[in-house]
């Protein structure tokens, strides 16, 4: 058994063993509270609080000033809440990029920002060639999901070695309210980004994503991509492409009638393409804006334990103006404001803090606070962090993230990344604590390395994930402050704020 788990299975022991009493007073949140930092985090005039924006600096100097004013001590460089890294997420408009598709009806072209554009960038230092991809026999693999859960996997008996891959956006069964798929929420493998990495998991040379048919406007023939065009770095090239026009030049395959009889089945329908290849080159342009985590630690009341800690979390940026990650790319130079991902998150963070500086007797070792920038392209911050720890990792017994939390509506989702049989206990010692119905989410409805708390996992470190569930709102525009469940975010920051001080005895 690896140090991870064994923490892990210590975890669950701990809190089993923790008596009632020795918790904090309970509900020292109010949703009031609660809901004035999520309106200003998700306010217009923060712009999305995309990586690298006026916009997430303003969110930053917010977190830090009430860590300041609830006394927590500054823990990031120089004295300062502000631990600074580099980040890699922008480019320039790639104007020399090309995608050809090649078949027995010969070659054709397809128009950068009208028929495709970018999703994924390849790194390179300076001088390298551009990546460039030749003639790659293309698979067509269905939603590009691999879901054991649900017995569904696109790539079933697929072989996408040294292949092209194209696959639709979404997931199948998205509009009936009982799919096994979540009903109309999105799971996680109906995002882009894990499709893109079970693309790359596999061997596949190239992604490409075109939007499913059960979507009955095209986004990918949208010019708004010039307004935005930023992309994130894969293992492979990711291009998402007009449906109708990938189809004409495959052949004129029936997509919306293979589509359909998935959604009737939820039986694959993947497949080489005889007879179509694709090639590929990209030439692109990096900037890499200056991130910052936000950092602050309520200094534990325990003289003999001066060096142990628990790390509660929450990323505070978002998409800004869409582009990358948006779910809603027609939308594309519309604000995401990002009320539930991550404001939620992070106002829950800020008042659990707040809380529990004003408690610190009930808090024998440290809490170190922070606000992770760059999650969503790529959980830098949280990276960054592990490497350059606050508090010695060695003696930091546990991991709390809080992230999409503005949604309870009675309920909240709570998964341990590490050993799943320590779960059950976790879940049952913490039901008495709250109101909310406390729910397991460690075998679907979330995956690995999709949110902050899989950094702290990876380092051994027993991470609790705090969630209420993916929305039809999940990166788009709707995700506005006006939809957040106040009360039952306040009651997930009490929850959680139990926890740790439960944890720290």
């Amino acid at each position: 058994m690896d140090r991870r788990l064994t923490a892990c299975a210590a975890l669950a022991t701990l809190i089993a063993s923790a008596h009632p009493r020795t918790s904090a007073p309970s509900a020292p949140v109010s949703a009031a509270s609660f809901l004035s930092h999520v309106r200003y985090l998700a306010s217009d005039d923060l712009g999305g609080r995309g990586n690298g924006t006026p916009g997430l600096d303003r969110a930053g100097d917010y977190i830090a000033s009430l860590f300041m004013s609830g006394g927590l001590a500054p823990a990031g460089d120089h004295q300062s809440f502000f631990q600074a890294f580099d980040g890699d997420m922008r480019v320039e408009p790639p104007a020399s990029s090309s995608l050809v598709v090649h078949s027995d009806h010969g070659d054709e072209a397809l128009a950068l920002g009208d028929q495709y554009f970018p999703l994924s960038i390849i790194d390179r230092t300076h001088g390298e060639p551009a990546p460039s991809v030749d003639r790659l026999p293309v698979v067509f693999a269905g939603y590009g999901i691999t879901a054991p859960a649900f017995d569904y996997d696109d790539y079933a008996g697929l072989d996408v070695a040294g292949r092209a891959v194209f696959v639709f956006t979404h997931e199948p069964q998205e509009d009936e309210e009982t799919s096994v798929f979540n009903g109309r929420a999105l799971t996680p493998g109906g995002v882009i980004a894990t499709k893109a990495r079970e693309a790359a998991r596999r061997g596949a040379a190239l992604l490409i994503v075109a939007d499913d048919p059960a979507h009955h406007v095209d986004y990918s023939v949208s010019r708004s991509w010039w307004n935005d065009p930023q992309s994130d770095e894969f293992a492979i090239p990711v291009l998402r492409v007009a449906r109708a026009r990938i189809a004409r030049s495959m052949g004129g395959i029936d997509f919306d009638r293979i589509a359909r009889r998935i959604d009737q089945t939820l039986v694959p329908e993947s497949r080489a393409i005889p007879g179509v290849t694709v090639s590929y080159t990209e030439y692109r342009a990096h900037l890499r804006p200056r991130l910052r985590n936000v950092v602050g630690l309520v200094r534990g009341s325990d003289p003999a334990r001066p060096g142990e800690a628990i790390v509660v979390g929450a990323h505070y940026d978002h998409l800004g103006i869409g582009g990358r990650f948006s779910e809603a790319p027609d939308q594309t130079g519309t604000t995401h404001n990002g009320a539930d991902d991550n404001a939620s998150g992070t106002a829950a963070m800020i008042e659990l803090c707040r809380a529990a500086a004003a408690r610190r007797p009930h808090l024998p070792i440290t809490l170190v606070c922070v606000g992770f920038a760059g999650e969503e392209i790529g959980l830098l911050g949280s990276d960054y962090y592990v490497t350059h720890p606050s508090m010695p990792l060695d003696q930091t017994r546990a991991m709390i993230n809080l992230d999409m939390v503005g949604r309870a509506r009675g309920r909240v989702m709570v998964g341990i990344f590490g050993d799943q049989n320590a779960l059950k206990d976790l879940r049952r010692q913490m039901q008495p604590w709250t109101r909310l119905t406390i729910d397991d989410f460690s075998y679907g409805g979330y995956e690995a390395d999709a949110s902050d708390e899989s950094s702290f996992a990876a380092r051994g470190i027993p991470s609790i994930a705090f969630f209420t569930g993916f929305h039809t709102d999940y990166h788009r525009p709707g995700d506005d402050w006006q939809k957040i469940d106040a009360e039952g975010g306040a009651r997930i920051a009490d929850l959680a704020l139990r926890l740790v001080t439960t944890l720290a005895r």
